[in-house]
C-alpha cells in the first residue's frame, strides 16, 4: 500500500540541464533541485503500527535545509546494487512482517545528491565537468591504482624480510662465526693463569 503524503514533484531551478545530457528515459542526466522539495518512498513499520510505504523528506540535515541541491541520475543497479529479484531480501525493511523494503526498488533509476550550493547555483558547468572527470577515471584505472599501494606495501614488507634473513646470516668474514666461538670459551680468570709479570720474573 502507497500512501501519499503531500507531493513528491520536486521544486525545479530554472537552469536548463537538458544540455548536460539525457538518461535512458529521456529526463535530464543532471538537475538542480530545492532540497526541501524532494521526497521519497519510504517503506517501513510506522508509529501509528501501519506497515506501508510513506513519502518522506530526503534531506533532513541543517547542511541543505533552505539550499538548491545538484543530483545526477544513476541507475537501479548503481544505487541498490543488486538485482530486482535480489532486492526484496536484501533489503527488507526491519520490523515488517508483509514484504516492505527500505525503498520500493527504483526501475527507473534514481538522482542522488552531488553537491549542495551554499547559495544561487553557480559554476554549474565546472562542478558537474569535474564529476565527469573523476568518473572517467574507469574501474580498471581505480584497481590500477589499488594494486600500485597492494604492491608497493608487498615490496617493502618484501625488503624487510630480507633484510631481517641477511642479518640472521654468518658474516661473510667469519665474524659472526668468531663471536658464537668466543661465546663458547670460557673467561680466563676461571683458569687461575699467573698475573702479567709471570713471563718477566721468569726471564730475570
Amino acid at each position: 500500500m502507497i500512501q501519499t503524503v503531500g507531493s513528491d514533484a520536486p521544486t525545479y531551478h530554472p537552469t536548463p540541464m537538458a544540455r548536460f545530457g539525457l538518461n535512458p528515459h529521456q529526463q535530464p542526466m543532471w538537475r538542480i533541485v530545492f532540497a526541501d522539495s524532494v521526497k521519497r518512498l519510504i517503506g517501513g513499520h510506522w508509529p501509528d503500527g501501519n506497515e506501508e510505504y510513506r513519502l518522506a523528506r530526503v534531506y533532513t540535515g541543517p547542511g541543505a535545509k533552505g539550499k538548491w541541491v545538484l543530483e545526477s541520475w544513476i541507475s537501479a543497479f548503481e544505487h541498490t546494487g543488486c538485482t530486482a529479484e535480489e532486492y526484496p531480501i536484501k533489503f527488507q525493511a526491519n520490523g515488517c512482517v508483509t514484504t516492505i523494503q527500505n525503498e520500493p526498488y527504483p526501475y527507473d533509476g534514481t538522482y542522488v545528491e552531488r553537491h549542495i550550493f551554499a547559495g544561487e547555483p553557480t559554476g554549474v558547468e565546472e562542478l558537474i565537468a569535474k564529476w565527469i572527470r573523476e568518473r572517467d577515471i574507469g574501474w580498471a584505472e581505480r584497481r590500477r591504482m589499488r594494486q600500485e599501494v597492494i604492491d608497493y606495501t608487498a615490496q617493502k614488507t618484501q625488503e624487510s624480510e630480507r633484510y631481517r634473513l641477511r642479518d640472521a646470516q654468518p658474516d661473510p668474514n667469519g665474524l659472526m662465526m668468531l663471536g658464537k666461538q668466543k661465546s663458547g670459551l670460557r673467561p680466563a680468570k676461571d683458569f687461575n693463569l699467573p698475573g702479567p709479570g709471570f713471563r718477566q720474573v721468569q726471564g730475570a
